[in-house]
C-alpha cells in the first residue's frame, strides 16, 4: 500500500492506494502534455468500485489543466470540459469503467489538440 498525493485544482487529496492501473506521462507536442493515473484504493463511500483515475490535458505554456476525467461520488466517472475557466462544469459519465473514460478522454485530447 502507498500513499499518492492528487491534486485536485483546488485541494490535494491522499489517497492510500494498493496499486498502479495506469500511471504514464507523455508530451503530444510542444505544448500539451498528458498525464494518466487510475489507482487500485479501497472501496468506500468516495470510490464504490476501488478505483480512482486523473486523466487530465495540461497546457505546458500557462501550466494549466485544460481537461480532466476524474471519478468520485457523487458523480461517478465524469469529464471537465470548461477548464481552467470553471472547473465545477462537469458531464456525467454513465456506464464506463476506466478503460472506457480513457478512451473518452483521448478522444477529447484528440479534438482539442487537433491530432
Amino acid at each position: 500500500m502507498f500513499t499518492k498525493h492528487i491534486y485536485s485544482g483546488r485541494f490535494v487529496f491522499r489517497v492510500k492506494a494498493t496499486e498502479y492501473l495506469i500511471n504514464e506521462k507523455f508530451e503530444i507536442n510542444a505544448r500539451y502534455y498528458v498525464s494518466l493515473t487510475a489507482l487500485r484504493v479501497a472501496k468506500s463511500s468516495k470510490f464504490p468500485a476501488g478505483i480512482k483515475v486523473k486523466y487530465v490535458l495540461i497546457d505546458a505554456e500557462g501550466e494549466f489543466a485544460r481537461l480532466l476525467v476524474d471519478n468520485h461520488q457523487p458523480f461517478g466517472f465524469h469529464i471537465h470540459t470548461q477548464l481552467p475557466e470553471d472547473h465545477s462544469i462537469r458531464e456525467v459519465l454513465h456506464g464506463v469503467d476506466y478503460n472506457e473514460a480513457l478512451q473518452i478522454f483521448l478522444k477529447e485530447v484528440e479534438r482539442i489538440v487537433g491530432l
